[in-house]
């Protein structure tokens, strides 16, 4: 109902505001956007297990075991999960530097469908696409048209990213120049 959507909405955007508080050391926060797909979901394990070694050569040994916990954790989270949902998965981990070391971890699922992977430590969580869902009104369109020499098409792009087609045209328009007399024989060349 509109109702239970809306009060998602605003517990989507108190938790989000929580996050945008954590302050990480160095590049302690990890922020993972999984698709809502088994194989993505595999696919970012592995790379989440590819990054566990490549966190090892990190030099400062508090950022290197912090984001190395982080990165356990999103893993062991990720392995539990026997199936994910369509629109996908958002992780949050790391140490809040701001509350003594307090170990944040936070799984959301999103209000639309996450298009595309991503995989990212900083000092605070990515948190950009999950604002652009929450924010974007579902009303709000940008309309474009394509004209070619065959025809046009008219088109609406809603905020979601899907596309509408409106109109679309064909139009036949007559040649530059007629057949015949000396033009004949480059005409035929051009054909074969």
């Amino acid at each position: 109902t509109a109702e239970q959507a809306e009060m998602e909405t605003f517990v989507l955007r108190r938790t989000l505001k929580t996050l945008e508080a954590v302050q990480g050391a160095g590049t302690t926060l990890v922020s993972v956007y999984v698709p809502g797909t088994l194989s993505q979901l595999a696919l970012m394990s592995s790379k989440i297990q590819n990054e566990m070694g490549v966190a090892s050569n990190i030099k400062s040994t508090q950022t290197r075991q912090r984001v190395r916990e982080a990165l356990n954790s999103i893993l062991h989270h990720l392995k539990s999960l026997k199936r994910i949902d369509p629109k996908g998965l958002a992780l949050f981990c790391g140490v809040d530097t701001a509350q003594d070391g307090k170990r944040v971890m936070k799984a959301i699922v999103p209000p639309k469908a996450l298009s595309s992977p991503l995989y990212w430590c900083d000092s605070e969580f990515q948190l950009k696409a999950l604002h652009d869902m929450v924010n974007t009104d579902e009303n709000e369109s940008i309309g474009f048209a394509v004209v070619s020499g065959e025809g046009t098409y008219f088109a609406a792009l809603s905020a979601s990213g899907t596309i509408e087609a409106l109109k679309t045209t064909s139009v036949r328009l007559p040649k530059k120049h007629s057949k015949g007399g000396q033009s004949a024989p480059r005409f035929q060349r051009q054909r074969i």
